[in-house]
């Protein structure tokens, strides 16, 4: 349960693997009487994100052992196996990013509306504030997830569960390894302070760094060729 200080004792890391998750996970509160479920491929709370019955059976797992504090989503890839056709990566991205991850989202949220109480903590990205030739595909699943996560946040008030939501912009981390890094790139650990800092927040959205958040203002306004003459450098 929460202490007097807001601080989580049960928490769920859903994606195991996930460094901003682990990030955000070790610099939480110190809480000496903390649980960490760590859900992922493998171990006690192991299943395969994308088939329905898994999802549904760790989740009652988790609930039914005792109430959950805290839900890290930190579910996602890019899509960009190059072994796959586009067709095939985005199908998959879809799945994972949106399909799986919006459905565990509503059954924790179902559970946590019983014990009338908990937050999950949705990790979005800042590729979903406008389609990019390069991460379109990625962003439009993000902005799914986004756009779900906003609207239960809303139905969700006075049950005493919160939707809490961050946007990370590119973090340098093994999943972007690689790739080329763009300005305004953060670290994971980065990432994990700005996590902790939305659980901490009266808002519903973090940005992560703050200044996407007035970036994202600008893109929104930009004419599409002046806007697709930046996105392409």
């Amino acid at each position: 349960m929460l202490n007097g200080f807001k601080n989580p004792g049960r928490v769920a890391l859903i994606g195991a693997q996930s460094e901003i998750g682990q990030a955000i996970i070790s610099q939480l509160p110190s809480n000496p009487n903390r649980e960490v479920l760590l859900v992922g491929r493998t171990g006690e709370y192991g299943m395969d994100v994308t088939e329905k019955a898994a999802r549904i059976k760790v989740v009652k797992q988790i609930f039914d052992q005792a109430d959950l504090d805290l839900a890290i989503i930190a579910v996602g890839l890019l899509g960009d196996d190059p072994t796959k056709s586009e067709a095939e990566n985005l199908l998959t991205a879809m799945d994972v990013n949106y399909v799986s991850t919006v459905h565990l989202i509503a059954l924790m949220a179902e559970r946590m509306k019983q014990q009338a109480h908990g937050t999950i903590l949705v990790i979005s990205s800042f590729a979903q504030v406008r389609p990019r030739d390069d991460n379109f595909g990625y962003g439009s699943t993000k902005a799914g997830l986004d756009f779900y996560a906003r609207g239960l946040a809303s139905t969700l008030q006075g049950t005493g569960v919160t939707i809490k939501i961050l946007r990370p912009g590119f973090v340098k981390s093994k999943m972007t390894d690689g790739m080329t890094v763009p300005p305004f790139a953060i670290t994971s650990q980065d990432c994990g302070r700005y996590g902790v800092a939305a659980l901490e927040s009266k808002d519903l959205v973090t940005w992560a760094p703050s200044l996407l958040k007035y970036i994202s203002l600008i893109f929104k306004g930009l004419p599409e060729p002046i806007f697709n003459k930046i996105s392409q450098r």
